[in-house]
């Protein structure tokens, strides 16, 4: 990975600040409203399930930001060992669930292949976690309105390498536009909406390549206009059920 400009480290958390603050000020003034009776009875689950949606992206962003600070370093490498297990259809499914309520809005579904096949790898399921949610966040963001994102993982016989697959319409991205690069946004993507710190994608890279020690791809296919993307984790295993 190319030095971080210090000038673009200032600029992002300028950005995620900005990001942070609307939605909480939004749950700010919910809570009031709740409170002084403006809103209605009928309204009242509605405004309150927004508002924990609010509150569940200002953590995330907190939380990508966090991991920023701890695996952005520039250092050569920083994997870590760990007796944890991921086990990779359970972290995929309860990644979907963050986004349930977001997803739903739009009429986007994420369907979880092979949900039987544990594959695993060792390490920490939170950081894994976190790599998945930050591309369902990608997908609920810049995805086509009621589309299909579906997602499969299996262990490659030759190599043990995990391969988890993620697939689904969305927001074209040129190829050479390096998405996975600190603070960047598709240009097209800009265009779609203004939400989006460009800290997520970048987390994805950096948990995977410095603690997982893998590789982290994504590819658009203008034919199908299908965003595409694909990690790659060494050293992984099946669980017995």
């Amino acid at each position: 990975m190319q030095p971080i400009d210090p000038s673009q480290t200032i600029a992002l958390i300028q950005n995620i600040t900005h990001q942070a603050i609307n939605p909480l000020n939004g749950v700010i003034g919910t809570l009031d409203n709740l409170i002084d009776g403006t809103i209605g009875k009928e309204r009242r689950e509605q405004r309150l399930k927004s508002a924990r949606a609010q509150l569940e992206y200002t953590v995330s962003l907190i939380r990508n930001l966090a991991y920023f600070a701890q695996y952005g370093a520039d250092v050569a490498v920083v994997l870590k060992t760990s007796n944890k297990i991921c086990v990779i259809p359970q972290l995929l499914i309860e990644a979907a669930q963050f986004f349930q309520e977001q997803a739903a809005l739009s009429g986007i579904r994420f369907e979880v292949g092979d949900r039987s096949l544990h594959t695993c790898v060792h390490g920490d399921p939170e950081l894994l976690r976190q790599v998945f949610m930050n591309i369902y966040d990608n997908y609920v963001k810049y995805g086509d309105s009621n589309g299909i994102v579906e997602i499969k993982h299996w262990i490659q016989k030759k190599t043990k390498d995990l391969i988890v697959e993620f697939s689904g319409k969305s927001t074209p991205y040129d190829s050479d536009e390096d998405i996975f690069g600190l603070g960047v946004r598709g240009k097209k993507a800009e265009g779609k909406t203004s939400a989006g710190s460009g800290l997520g994608l970048h987390i994805c890279r950096l948990i995977v390549e410095r603690v997982f020690g893998g590789t982290i791809t994504a590819k658009y296919v203008s034919d199908t206009r299908l965003a595409v993307f694909e990690i790659r984790i060494p050293n992984a295993f099946m669980k017995e059920r």
